[in-house]
């Protein structure tokens, strides 16, 4: 940090690499137990470097989101080029353009805040800082159907800045930990320092990389789960791997003595028309007495709604069907100025259309299952608003994914700590059965309780404790006003800050 004021690559190489360190969050080190000091140094290095360097800002800022989110998202290669067949520069060029785009959200919040911030206490620009931040966070989450992946909030799932999830969510505890980052920043550019400022730094970065311990909540109905996991490469899967899954799926299904047994996202790899003869009357059948129900995923064609990508429920006494709201973009559906893209990869399944926002849960015996597809489970303020009807409060969160699509990658991990984060914003357990891994059972207090090992074929077989208790605070009122409540605080303080710039022009005095 010494060469800090040096006007050459030096500052553009300690923000590349306190962008790693972001970035890096997705590998869980030492089981996750290292993610929030990573993602708290590296932002501290991002705002010491734009508090000196406050010419540089937009530039600075920019370079640091697109190479912290293009190391947290790069398994959309995988998708993209292996399993997709897109050419290589291509593949690359997408996911360098996704991230450039999403990272202008960050470097023009920051550039503002640069702009701003003399003129505040060193209290109110932290928190203008974190507010800038949040800003970017919400607008990556909501703009343009969403893309909130690896928002810092989730890298503190682990660590005692996850007591706030239940209060301000996700978006909530990012604020916290912007907020702190902010601070470090400015102790680490003071001129001399102190032993008593070196214990602040430490003590508060030991505080914010401590474990939270949770006092398990017993109370709950015990529900016998059992959760499938096939293992079909998604280069084969649908070609000459459907026929296996459905033997294998049907075979499972035959023998499970569980409660409630859960299939992944496209288990079965044909619409109901197209299945054998009897494959789907014997499956039914095995849940026709209602003492057990399974939930599957499914593609489903409806002559008014057209394609949908579906978790269909048995043994639930009438027809039940969830459709995937929150679609992925060039995966499942694509604008129509865009369609050149997708057509560039090999296997182009054309365009879902998206279900409801609010669906009512799969009910069964006291239990509310609220399902969530594939990557839904990263959008909370969807989910809170399942809270707002009494008798459809959410007992067991169900998400079913297909993970395939990006290999062996950390994307498992990400998926995990981002179910993790949804059990502690609502306290309700989790479980989750995917086609290649990050297949959990996780319970209201955010733990891991089972998981089967990835790129295996088997079952989960456990027990969860489904919640009809109460609702969080988050629930409430991201339940009621969705994000907008962050949305108008961040806006405030930004505001507060450029009317007390237009009032005086003096330096911030403690930098």
């Amino acid at each position: 940090m010494k060469k800090l004021r040096t006007l050459g690559v030096e500052k553009w190489l300690i923000v590349v690499v306190a962008a790693l360190c972001m970035g890096w969050v997705g590998l869980n080190i030492f089981n996750g137990y290292t993610n929030s000091l990573l993602q708290v140094l590296g932002l501290s290095v991002l705002a010491a470097c734009l508090y000196k360097f406050p010419d540089k800002a937009l530039s600075l800022s920019w370079a640091f989101a697109i190479t912290w989110l293009s190391v947290s998202v790069w398994w959309l290669y995988i998708a993209l080029h292996d399993v997709g067949g897109m050419p290589f520069v291509l593949s690359v060029l997408a996911i360098v353009l996704l991230c450039a785009g999403l990272g202008f959200y960050y470097a023009a919040v920051l550039r503002y805040f640069i702009h701003t911030h003399k003129a505040l206490n060193p209290w109110l620009m932290h928190a203008l800082f974190a507010s800038c931040w949040t800003l970017a966070e919400l607008a990556r989450a909501q703009w343009f159907t969403g893309f909130p992946w690896s928002a810092i909030g989730y890298a503190h799932v682990n660590s005692l800045l996850s007591y706030a999830a239940p209060w301000v969510g996700v978006y909530g505890i990012g604020f916290i930990a912007a907020f702190v980052s902010s601070w470090i920043a400015i102790q680490i550019l003071t001129p001399e320092k102190s032993t008593f400022l070196k214990i602040k730094i430490a003590v508060v970065l030991l505080l914010i990389s401590f474990p939270a311990i949770r006092q398990e909540d017993n109370l709950g109905k015990v529900l016998k789960v059992n959760l499938l996991q096939a293992n079909i490469s998604q280069t084969t899967k649908f070609n000459s791997g459907r026929q296996e899954a459905l033997d294998w799926y049907a075979k499972e299904l035959q023998k499970t003595q569980a409660e409630i047994t859960v299939l992944p996202e496209i288990a079965i790899p044909y619409f109901e028309n197209e299945l054998p003869e009897g494959y789907w009357d014997e499956l039914t059948g095995k849940f026709k007495d209602e003492k057990q129900v399974a939930l599957l995923g499914i593609p489903t064609l409806h002559k008014d709604k057209g394609y949908g990508n579906s978790a269909v429920g048995m043994g639930f006494g009438v027809e039940r069907q969830y459709d995937k709201y929150h679609l992925v973009p060039f995966g499942e559906f694509t604008p129509k100025s865009m369609k050149w893209f997708t057509r560039l990869m090999v296997n182009d399944m054309g365009d879902f259309n998206k279900g409801a926002v609010k669906q009512p849960p799969f009910i069964w015996q006291g239990h509310n299952f609220s399902m969530t597809i594939c990557y839904e489970d990263l959008f909370g303020e969807d989910l809170a608003i399942r809270f707002v009807d009494t008798d459809q409060i959410p007992t067991v969160f169900v998400n079913i994914s297909n993970i395939a699509w990006f290999g062996d990658s950390m994307v498992v991990n990400q998926h995990l700590d981002i179910a993790r984060m949804r059990s502690l914003e609502f306290e309700r357990p989790t479980i989750r059965a995917t086609n290649t891994g990050g297949t959990a059972i996780i319970s209201a207090e955010g733990r891991i309780v089972q998981q089967l090992p990835s790129f295996v074929r088997g079952n989960l077989q456990g027990q969860v404790l489904s919640k009809n208790s109460g609702i969080t605070p988050f629930a409430y009122w991201a339940g009621h006003w969705g994000l907008m409540p962050l949305w108008l605080i961040c806006l405030f303080i930004m505001g507060l800050a450029l009317y007390l710039k237009s009032r005086t022009d003096e330096p911030n005095q403690h930098l």
